[in-house]
């Protein structure tokens, strides 16, 4: 069941000393807007609240008859707003980890990123006639489970494939499936170890052409304990990762180097009406450039480069 934002103020993490933020870091973010959300920044004409706006002190969130926002404060408390709202200087604590430092450290870093001037060219998806390309996970990137789901490019008329995964060490496991062409480790079979690095590839039964190996990883026990405690603590401040608080669970994701799982938080979250910012989009340039989904990102790109701030 998804926990309720109550309106006013929740603490977002249990903080300790009293906060001196960075001179340049803003004074909230809006992580959610549901309906007709205008915001008035520095005087300047309203315009659409977008997640990923940062707010300085005297801006103004303002949602129509019956819309709603969220955002989060420097201190680390999120506030649900339903009526005219001016952000002020909040009292409050300071820790290196909270989810508001690491939201802006993310979206600065994905606004400095250079994946636009030099794309990922070496780990672009590229379709291969005859072969059954591996589409995720690849480029060495993360995953959080122990059965991770499999994904590749079809063959025409190949009635099923054959998967193969080599652990660490060169010993290889090898699978049967369907014409499917989406694979989960099955239940039966023994999990992927944390912390392991590993290669796959497939191919259609018939010929047995293999498409080239990739690489993927799996999250360590550190990595996975820490970001399911952060999980847990969104969710006790009222914040549900997969409702109201999908943009600060994407920010965690890419923290964590768990690229396909930011991915699908940033379009479940569009998939709901809310408008993007430019550095929103900036980020979800950067995730989909780390996947090998080069002509993505580009549009992500185009798309922040058409906004104004």
């Amino acid at each position: 069941m998804r926990a309720v934002i109550l309106a006013g103020i929740a603490p977002l993490f249990i903080l300790a000393a009293t906060f001196q933020g960075p001179t340049d870091e803003p004074a909230a973010v809006l992580v959610k807007a549901d309906g007709e959300v205008e915001i008035h920044l520095d005087g300047n004409d309203p315009r659409p609240a977008r997640v990923g706006d940062k707010l300085a002190v005297g801006d103004q969130v303002v949602p129509g008859a019956g819309s709603r926002a969220v955002i989060v404060h420097r201190t680390g408390a999120s506030q649900e707003v339903t009526s005219a709202f001016t952000v002020q200087a909040q009292g409050g604590s300071d820790d290196d980890g909270d989810m508001f430092s690491r939201t802006v450290g993310v979206l600065s870093r994905a606004a400095d990123s250079d994946a636009r001037a030099q794309p990922n060219r070496q780990g672009m998806i590229r379709p291969l006639p005859g072969q059954a390309v591996p589409v995720a996970p690849r480029n060495d990137l993360a995953v959080a489970e122990v059965r991770p789901t499999l994904t590749w490019f079809s063959v025409s008329d190949s009635p099923g494939y054959r998967i193969h995964l080599w652990e660490a060490d060169g010993s290889m496991r090898t699978f049967e499936t369907g014409p499917d062409t989406v694979w989960t480790l099955p239940e039966e079979e023994g999990g992927l170890t944390p912390g392991a690095a590993y290669e796959w590839t497939a191919a259609p039964l018939e010929s047995g052409r293999l498409a080239e190996r990739h690489a993927f990883r799996v999250l360590d026990e550190e990595g996975t304990g820490a970001l399911e405690g952060e999980l847990e603590r969104l969710v006790s401040s009222g914040l549900d990762p997969e409702g109201d608080g999908l943009f600060l669970a994407a920010v965690l994701y890419r923290d964590y180097g768990l690229f396909y799982d930011a991915l699908a938080a940033l379009e479940e979250l569009e998939a709901t009406g809310s408008e993007m910012s430019r550095d929103a989009l900036l980020l979800k340039g950067e995730v989909l450039d780390a996947l090998g989904r080069l002509d993505e990102a580009e549009h992500a790109f185009d798309r922040a480069d058409g906004l104004v701030s």
